[in-house]
């Protein structure tokens, strides 16, 4: 599912405003969050920032380069963009924004985050910008990333917010359950392309998944290597985010990780990718004993020719997880 999608209507919430969503009727609503969990904000608010030529601006001050991002979004070039409520923002929903302030929030004189599947890094930096700016001055990165112009564009980020790429880790390959080998797309145009995943197989859906989310071409396939989901939460001994969102693989890498999962790591935000997905994330989480903070359920619209169910997603689900024992 394109990550640009839902950008019309949010386009048209920050440029026109809305509604806030407690004012829809009341079987409408599916905010993920409650009018209590907003208070997450108020630490954040009155960040000093001017708009910029060439850069979009969000609510903490992260300067994001339009032109690495899909085309429609550099309209906001220039802009400022204020807290995404009720509806997210441009890239995300509000819950993903809260979950990742309560993980700074809850850090303790260092903050350590993990991205997988982490494209430009947005939460990679947003979380290292938000605790920087509650004076935290001990910020351990670590993003993983496959697609070539992707990982060129994460370290890129990492320098437009005042961060040194050598001073964090970030490693251009895949992620999974077990260490190996994987085949990844060669996107001709990265800004435009975020549905992208790994295969590791001829598998037949694998193909139809990627030409669907490709404009209907077959993928160039390069190698690309694969690491254990295991292996990197090693590097630290605690981890205060875990962002995860790698366009299927999400439940097999979580199910591998699970021990040192709730060993090392504080939350867990998950992008989910269809509804059965959605199911197997909650149950996975659940049976390990964590609390769902946060969910919306993957949207999608029915097709009884699509070979997988990621192909009927019209829309990204997310869950944010607490782990009740770190």
């Amino acid at each position: 599912m394109p990550l640009f999608g839902r950008f019309k209507s949010i386009l048209k919430q920050t440029l026109y405003g809305q509604a806030p969503v407690w004012d829809t009727p009341w079987q409408h609503r599916y905010a993920g969050y409650s009018p209590e969990d907003l208070r997450v904000f108020e630490k954040f608010k009155g960040i000093p920032r001017e708009a910029e030529p060439g850069f979009l601006k969000d609510y903490l001050g992260v300067r994001t380069r339009p032109a690495s991002l899909a085309e429609p979004v550099r309209v906001l070039a220039g802009h400022l963009q204020e807290i995404p409520v009720p509806g997210g923002d441009w890239h995300a929903e509000t819950i993903e924004h809260i979950g990742l302030l309560k993980s700074v929030l809850d850090a303790k004189g260092r903050y350590r985050v993990m991205e997988l599947g982490a494209g430009w890094g947005p939460w990679l930096v947003s979380g290292a910008v938000a605790a920087r700016h509650l004076g935290v001055e001990a910020i351990d990165m670590l993003g993983v990333e496959a697609d070539q112009g992707h990982f060129a564009s994460l370290r890129q980020h990492l320098m437009d917010n005042g961060f040194k790429p050598e001073e964090h880790t970030l490693l251009r390959a895949a992620v999974g359950a077990t260490a190996g080998k994987a085949f990844f797309p060669k996107v001709e145009d990265p800004a435009n392309q975020w549905g992208a995943r790994p295969t590791q197989g001829n598998d037949p859906a694998d193909a139809a998944y990627l030409a669907s989310v490709m404009g209907g071409q077959q993928a160039k396939l390069e190698e690309v290597e694969v690491l254990a989901i295991g292996d990197l939460l090693c590097r630290m001994p605690q981890w205060d985010l875990v962002h995860i969102d790698v366009q299927g693989w999400e439940a097999d890498i979580c199910r591998a990780g699970m021990q040192e999962l709730t060993k090392r790591v504080r939350r867990v935000i998950v992008g989910t990718h269809s509804r059965k997905l959605d199911g197997d994330i909650m149950d996975i989480f659940h049976q390990a004993g964590w609390i769902l903070e946060h969910e919306k359920p993957t949207q999608f619209i029915y097709d009884r020719k699509a070979e997988k169910l990621e192909s009927m997603t019209k829309g990204d689900g997310t869950q944010v997880w607490r782990n009740p024992g770190v």
